[in-house]
C-alpha cells in the first residue's frame, strides 16, 4: 500500500470505530500538514454540547507500527515542527495512530504531555519520536476507552486554561494602567474559578482537611473578591456539616454560626439579592437544625420517665416551650421558600431543601404528637409540594448532586418517605433521562442497607455511640472536658461494657443501679454506681468512678491496692470465662435474675 491508500484507510477503520456521538468535521489539506479532523460532542438529541466537548485529532495511519518496551508503547516518528504546531493551539489536540493490517487504534494526547513539550524544546532534530502507550486503545462500541480519551481531553482543556493564565499575567507588564485593571480583575475571575473547580473535586474526593485549609486561605485573604469569599464559605459550611473538626457539640454549633454570620457579612459587602438570599436561607436552616436536634433528643428521652412523675412534667413543658420556638423557626423557612418561588431563585430553594429536609422529617415525628390534625395535614402537604419543586428543578437542570442528596433523603427518612405520595424516581428521569443509571444504582445500595437493629441487637461501640449523640443533643457533651453533666456520662461510657472487668474470670459480675435525673433521662445502665463482686466468695466494691482504676491499681500502697489484687490474684478458683463468651445488655440482664437473691442483699 502507498501512503495515499494508509491514510485513507485510517479515517475509514477511524470513522467506524467512532461513537456516533461524535460529530467528526474534516478539516485535512492538501499537504497533509495541518489537523486532520475536528472531534465535537453531541446530546441525545443530536444537539453540539459547546466548546469543552470540542478537540482536534492528528490521525496518522502505518501498515505496520513498531513497539517497544516489550510491547508496551507505540513508537511514532513526527516531524519537531509539526509537533510545534500542536503545540500552539489553543484547543486540544489529540495524536490517533492507526495500524492499518490490524484495525486497531492507540491515541496519545499531545497539548498537555511533559514528554512531548520537553522533547520539542530541548531537541534541535527535524524528527522526535512520540510513545502511545497500548492501553490507549480505541475499540468499536468500546464506551470506557472512548471516555478515557474524553478525561484526557478535559485535562488539555484545564491545562490550556492555566497556560492562557499565565500568558495573561505575562501580558499585563505592557499594558497601560486602565487596561491593567481590567487584565487583573479577568485573571483574577480566572484563577478563583480554577480555585472553585479544586474545591469541587476536593469535595467530591471527600479531602475535606484540604478542603478546610484551602477554602480558610481564601476567606481569610483581603485581596479575594467578597463573592469568592462567600462561594469557599459555602464549601467550607457543606463540608462542616458532613465531616465536622469540632468533637464537642457546643464547638460544632458555634462553628456553624459563625460560619452563617460570615456569609451574612459578605452578602452585605457584596450588595446583591442572590448572595443575600443564600446567606439568610443558610442561617434559617442552621438555626432550625440545631433546634430540632435538641428538641427530638428531650422528646424522646422524656419517654424514660414516668408520664406521672415530677421529671416528666417538667420535661415536658419545656419541651413544649422548644417546641413552640421550632415550629417559630420552620414558619420563617417556610416564608423563605415562598419568597425564593415569586423570585424565581429556584436553586437557593433546593439548595435550602436539601439542608432542611432531613430536619423536617424529624421534626414530623414531635409535630405529630404535639401539633393539632390541621397543622399536620398543612405541613405533609407544604413538604410534598416543596420537594415535588426542588426535584423537578433540580432534574430540569441536571444538577445531579441535588438529585442524589434529595433521592436518597426521600427513599431513608421515614417520614418524609410517608408525606410523599408521587413517583420521585418517574419524576426525576422525566426530567433527566441521563440520571437513571444513578438513580438504579442508588437503589441498590438502599436495597442492600441492613434493617435498623434493635438497640439489644447492635454492636458494643453502636450502643455507646447512640448515648453518647443524644446526651450531646441534650448539652450534655461527654467530649467537653468543662461540661460536668458531660463528664458523668463520659464515665458512665467508659464503664458500660465490663468486659475488661467479668472477662477474667466467671464468677465476677458488675451490678449497675442507674440513679439520678440523667440516668433515667438517657436510660443508660452504666449511668450508676457500679458494684463489682465475686459471686462464689462474696467480696464487694462500689465506685462511682472508673471501674476499671478500682479493680485493676497495682501502684501504690497495700490499702490502696485494686479488686484484682487484693482477691482474684491468689484466689485458686479463679475460671477465666470460655473464649466464645461475650458480654451483652441481654447477658446481663439474664445473668442479675440468676443471682438476684445476693444482689439485692448488696447495699452502698
Amino acid at each position: 500500500m502507498n501512503a495515499g491508500e494508509i491514510g485513507a484507510a485510517a479515517g475509514r477503520i477511524f470513522n467506524y470505530k467512532a461513537p456516533l456521538n461524535w460529530i467528526i468535521r474534516s478539516q485535512e489539506d492538501q499537504d497533509d500538514y495541518g489537523i486532520d479532523c475536528e472531534i465535537e460532542l453531541k446530546d441525545s438529541s443530536g444537539k453540539a454540547l459547546g466548546q469543552e466537548s470540542l478537540f482536534k485529532i492528528q490521525l496518522k495511519g502505518q501498515e505496520n507500527c513498531s513497539f517497544i518496551d516489550e510491547g508496551q508503547k507505540l513508537s511514532f516518528s513526527v516531524f519537531r515542527a509539526r509537533l510545534q504546531y500542536y503545540l500552539e493551539f489553543n484547543i486540544p489536540v489529540i495524536l490517533v495512530v492507526v495500524e492499518v493490517s490490524s484495525e486497531e487504534i492507540y491515541w496519545v494526547s499531545v497539548t498537555d504531555n511533559k514528554e512531548i513539550l520537553e522533547k520539542v524544546r530541548d531537541s534541535s532534530t527535524d524528527s522526535l519520536t512520540v510513545h502511545l502507550p497500548v492501553e490507549n486503545k480505541l475499540e468499536r462500541n468500546d464506551s470506557a476507552a472512548f471516555d478515557k480519551l474524553l478525561v484526557a481531553v478535559q485535562e488539555c482543556w484545564d491545562y490550556l486554561s492555566l497556560r492562557d493564565l499565565k500568558l495573561a499575567v505575562n501580558n499585563c507588564k505592557t499594558l497601560p494602567p486602565e487596561a491593567l485593571n481590567t487584565c487583573i480583575e479577568q485573571v483574577g475571575d480566572a484563577l478563583f474559578k480554577a480555585y472553585h473547580i479544586k474545591l469541587d473535586r476536593l469535595l467530591l474526593a471527600r479531602s475535606f482537611d484540604e478542603l478546610y485549609q484551602q477554602a480558610s486561605d481564601i476567606i481569610q485573604s483581603r485581596i479575594v473578591p467578597t463573592k469568592d469569599r462567600f462561594l469557599a464559605a459555602l464549601y467550607f459550611d457543606y463540608a462542616f456539616k458532613v465531616a465536622p473538626y469540632k468533637r464537642v457539640k457546643n464547638e460544632q454549633i458555634e462553628e456553624q454560626l459563625k460560619l452563617c454570620e460570615y456569609l451574612i457579612v459578605c452578602a452585605r459587602e457584596q450588595k446583591q439579592s442572590v448572595y443575600r438570599l443564600t446567606a439568610i436561607a443558610k442561617a434559617r436552616s442552621a438555626l432550625f437544625s440545631i433546634q430540632v436536634e435538641k428538641l427530638n433528643a428531650q422528646h424522646h428521652s422524656n419517654e424514660n420517665f414516668k408520664s406521672d412523675s415530677f421529671e416528666y412534667l417538667f420535661m415536658n413543658r419545656e419541651i413544649h416551650k422548644q417546641y413552640h420556638e421550632a415550629c417559630a423557626q420552620l414558619q420563617k423557612i417556610i416564608n423563605m421558600c415562598h419568597r425564593l418561588i415569586n423570585l424565581s431563585q429556584f436553586n437557593i430553594l433546593a439548595d435550602l431543601m436539601c439542608d432542611v429536609a432531613l430536619s423536617i422529617g424529624v421534626f414530623k415525628t414531635i409535630h405529630n404528637a404535639r401539633g393539632s390534625n390541621e397543622a399536620i395535614v398543612f405541613l405533609d402537604e407544604w413538604i410534598e409540594k416543596m420537594l415535588h419543586t426542588v426535584l423537578m428543578y433540580s432534574s430540569i437542570v441536571s444538577d445531579i448532586r441535588k438529585i442524589e442528596q434529595l433521592y436518597l433523603m426521600v427513599n431513608l427518612q421515614s417520614e418524609l418517605k410517608t408525606i410523599v405520595r408521587f413517583d420521585v424516581k418517574s419524576l426525576i428521569i422525566e426530567h433527566c433521562p441521563s440520571a437513571e443509571n444513578l438513580l438504579d444504582a442508588l437503589d441498590n445500595v438502599m436495597a442492600s442497607k441492613e434493617e435498623p437493629k434493635p438497640l439489644y441487637e447492635a454492636s458494643i461501640e453502636e450502643q455507646k455511640q447512640f448515648f453518647a449523640e443524644m446526651a450531646k443533643n441534650l448539652g450534655m457533651d461527654p467530649d467537653d472536658p468543662a461540661s460536668r453533666e458531660g463528664q458523668f456520662i463520659a464515665i458512665g461510657l467508659a464503664n458500660y461494657d465490663p468486659t475488661n472487668i467479668i472477662g477474667h474470670c466467671e464468677y465476677m459480675f458488675v451490678d449497675y443501679r442507674p440513679r439520678g435525673m440523667i440516668a433515667q433521662q438517657l436510660g443508660m445502665h452504666s449511668l450508676s454506681m457500679p458494684i463489682m463482686t465475686c459471686l462464689k466468695h462474696k467480696h464487694t466494691v462500689g465506685t462511682g468512678n472508673l471501674l476499671i482504676k478500682v479493680f485493676d491499681n497495682s501502684k501504690g500502697p497495700e490499702f490502696a491496692l485494686g479488686f484484682k489484687q487484693n482477691h482474684c490474684d491468689k484466689c485458686s478458683d479463679c475460671s477465666p470465662r470460655a473464649d466464645d463468651w461475650i458480654w451483652s445488655l441481654k447477658w446481663q440482664h439474664e445473668e442479675r435474675k440468676k443471682h438476684t437473691e445476693w444482689l439485692d442483699k448488696i447495699d452502698f
